[in-house]
Order: C-alpha cells, then sequence, then structure tokens
C-alpha cells in the first residue's frame, strides 16, 4: 500500500491459540494529496460472525468518513463524524439479522497530519505513543476488570450511539506508534510490551508483538499495528511511497505461529456414519438371504 513518506507501517494480526475466528481487524489508509495517513484497530464481540462483522463494520464506517473527506483541515470534524457512522452501521447490521443483534466491537482510530495525532477511541483497544524508549499509553480502556472483564463502553451492543474519547497530540521524528488489541497488552506485562516495542522495523515490531502474546498462551485474537515517524524536513509534501503490508494473519516461516483451525466441521463423523450404514445394510442382506436359504432346506 501507499502510506506518506514520513512514515513507515507495520501490521500483524491473529487468532491465538484458543479462540476459533479471528474478531480482531485493522484497516490501514491515506489520502496522498492531502498527506493524511489513517489507521485503526477494532475488537468485535457477539460470536464468531457477529464479532468478525461488527469490527468489519465499524472500520470501513469510520475510514470512510475520514478518507472519503478529501481534507486535511478539518480531519478532527471527520474522525468524529466517523465514529457516529461507524456506530449507526453497526446498529442497522444487527437489526438487519436476528442472530447478529448483541454484537458490538472496541474502536480505536488516529489520523496523521504532519506531526499532529487525531484519535478517536472506544473501549479497550489501545494507542501508545513511544519515545525515546518510553512507551505512553494515550487512550483509557473503557472497561472494568475485575470480577469479570466487562466493557463500559463500546460501539453496538444493541445500541445507535457511542460516546467516543477524541484528543490530539503532536509527533516527532523517532517517535512510535502502536494500535494493539487486549490480546496483546492484556496478557504481556508492561516492561515485556516495551521491550518488544523497540523492535528497529515497524513490520517486525507488529509481529513480535503478536509473537510474545501467543507465547504467553494465546487467550485471545491479538493484532498490531505499528507506525514509526520519520523527519520530514527532506520529505516533499503529499510525497508517498510503497510498502507491502502482510495479505494473512501468519507470517510465513514454518512452525512459528500455531497451525489455523477451520471453521468448517469435520467431515470423518459422516464419513463413518455412511460407512457403518453401508456394513449394515450389506449384513441385512447377507442375514436375509441365509434365512432364505435356510427356510428351503427344512422340511414342511
Amino acid at each position: 500500500m501507499r502510506v506518506p513518506a514520513n512514515l513507515r507501517v507495520g501490521a500483524s494480526s491473529h487468532t491465538g491459540r484458543v479462540r476459533t475466528a479471528n474478531e480482531d481487524d485493522y484497516l490501514l489508509g491515506a489520502l496522498p494529496a492531502q498527506g493524511v495517513f489513517f489507521a485503526a484497530v477494532a475488537d468485535g464481540m457477539g460470536g464468531m460472525a457477529g464479532g468478525a462483522e461488527a469490527s468489519r463494520t465499524a472500520l470501513r464506517a469510520a475510514a470512510q468518513c475520514v478518507l472519503d473527506g478529501q481534507t486535511r483541515e478539518a480531519v478532527a470534524d471527520l474522525l468524529r463524524g466517523g465514529f457516529v457512522a461507524a456506530a449507526l452501521r453497526v446498529h442497522e447490521a444487527s437489526l438487519a439479522v436476528p442472530s447478529l443483534r448483541e454484537m458490538g466491537t472496541t474502536l480505536t482510530a488516529i489520523a496523521v497530519v504532519d506531526d499532529v495525532v487525531t484519535f478517536g477511541h472506544v473501549g479497550d483497544t489501545r494507542l501508545y505513543r513511544q519515545r525515546r524508549e518510553h512507551l505512553e499509553q494515550v487512550t483509557v480502556d473503557h472497561a472494568v476488570r475485575e470480577p469479570d472483564n466487562l466493557l463500559t463502553r463500546c460501539i453496538g451492543a444493541g445500541q445507535g450511539t457511542v460516546e467516543p474519547d477524541h484528543g490530539s497530540f503532536a509527533v516527532e521524528p523517532g517517535d512510535r506508534l502502536l494500535l494493539v488489541s487486549d490480546g496483546v497488552w492484556s496478557v504481556l506485562a508492561p516492561p515485556d510490551l516495551a521491550r518488544t516495542a523497540e523492535a528497529a522495523d515497524p513490520q517486525r515490531c507488529a509481529e513480535a508483538l503478536v509473537a510474545e502474546a501467543l507465547a504467553a498462551g494465546g487467550p485471545d485474537n491479538a493484532t498490531a499495528v505499528v507506525i514509526d515517524v520519520l523527519a520530514s524536513g527532506d520529505v516533499a509534501a503529499g510525497a508517498m511511497v510503497e510498502q507491502d503490508l502482510p495479505r494473512d494473519e501468519r507470517v510465513h516461516e514454518r512452525g512459528s505461529w500455531p497451525r489455523a483451525v477451520s471453521l468448517r466441521p469435520p467431515a470423518w463423523p459422516w464419513l463413518l456414519l455412511f460407512a457403518g450404514g453401508l456394513l449394515l445394510a450389506h449384513a441385512c442382506l447377507r442375514w436375509a438371504g441365509f434365512s432364505g436359504g435356510l427356510a428351503t432346506l427344512l422340511p414342511a
């Protein structure tokens, strides 16, 4: 994909070792002429179909508002509108399909314009800023951890509106931005998260964060988006560069990730049932033939 020349991006997502479906999702996009870069992570809930649908719907709605706005001056207003649109779209989708009625999602999104980051946030996905080896959590979780892990605010879950947090801050060359789902930050102790976030390359950093979450048990879907801010003094306004990002959730290194589990039910029970039926039918036919032959041998 094309990204502003003063940014470098990495992304990784994985189902984890326990879940059978990845309800996390992320979206990256840019407006080359305006120098706007958009990134967001969402963590869906509501079951295999519901959570994935909620996160995907929210991401697309928010991104569409920001990237279709074709402007950089009102990016904060566009991002606010994106959260309004995301809540409405998820709610409408839930009403259309009864089985998705309670689906919902978190959403943490940023728009980078020059040296300013504007963010919106609801739920417990997180935005971090790393500056000179200090990792700072920017967003505040909308969740109660004890006794149960419950969200206090999210998109959807039967509601057509949402009250997200919004803000902005300046970045400088050398800063690194992390967008991570709770499948990453909740299983890594803060020192381990900070240490892993120091990887030199943003793509390797994103993959390392997810790999560390899997090594810690991988109890949930894990997603990380990493954005590095470079010096922009020698970069022409609106300049873009091409970056290759992974198209699936696994790096192609044999044995480095758990095997993906198919969501389709296994076929072997049906094959065994079919084979058993054939054997039973064959046995019945042989018994019927034997009984008929025996009857002809017995005296009347």
